[in-house]
């Protein structure tokens, strides 16, 4: 259930479902699940049943906030992102085909000499 200060969030492929559910998922009806089933005893809740897909997203997103809190977090990577946001803003930017082309000119001057 969602705190006092949260936003509720009512996701409609959610189903509650008693324990004895369980005994009738088998392989084929697992794959065929589209529904997250929070599995409950007594209307109180277990357990969350969802697809490996659903968690992989979860996972993904949760990832991604954490990498972004590090971002926020560290002094150096916050600074480096404010400047950055304030050359957007001052219009201090290049096309990217510019970076690519700089890139590749680096990369040819570096390249060792085979001696030939």
């Amino acid at each position: 259930m969602a705190t006092a200060n949260a936003i509720p969030y009512i996701d409609p492929n959610v189903e509650h479902v008693g324990v004895s559910r369980l005994r009738t998922l088998n392989a084929t009806n697992l794959r065929n699940q589209e529904k997250t089933l929070v599995i409950q005893d007594n209307d109180t809740p277990l357990a969350v049943l969802l697809t490996y897909e659903q968690f992989l997203i979860m996972q993904r997103q949760l990832q991604s906030v954490v990498d972004t809190i590090e971002v926020l977090t560290d002094g150096n990577e916050s600074a480096a992102l404010n400047a950055g946001l304030r050359d957007v803003e001052a219009g201090r930017t290049k096309p990217l085909s510019e970076i690519r082309a700089a890139i590749r000119k680096k990369g040819r001057k570096a390249a060792p000499d085979d001696g030939k």
